[in-house]
């Protein structure tokens, strides 16, 4: 059963599961890419992912975490899964 945000719990609010599950898809895209911080902004998280001595920012966004609720279970919303990975192309 779905836990959102109108029955008081949101994945978007726990930065400790939003972490593992950006980290999950940086390591399965990538495993010499890392994520070396993440900030969280009003409606979105921003990370920085780094390689060797290359880094970017990426932002995602409220409904792209929402949407990965059930990222455990390989439901993960393809517009953050397309961000990742191009986040790391640019490295």
């Amino acid at each position: 059963m779905r836990n959102d945000r109108f029955e008081g719990f949101s994945i978007f609010d726990d930065k400790g599961e939003v972490k593992r599950l950006v980290d999950l898809l940086v390591r399965q895209k990538d495993p010499d890419v890392t994520l070396e911080g993440m900030r969280k902004m009003d409606y979105s998280y921003i990370f920085t992912l780094t390689k060797r001595d290359e880094s970017v920012e990426i932002e995602i966004l409220r409904p792209e975490i929402e949407e990965s609720w059930d990222w455990r279970n390989d439901k993960i919303d393809p517009l953050l899964q397309k961000k990742i990975d191009d986040a790391i192309a640019d490295l």
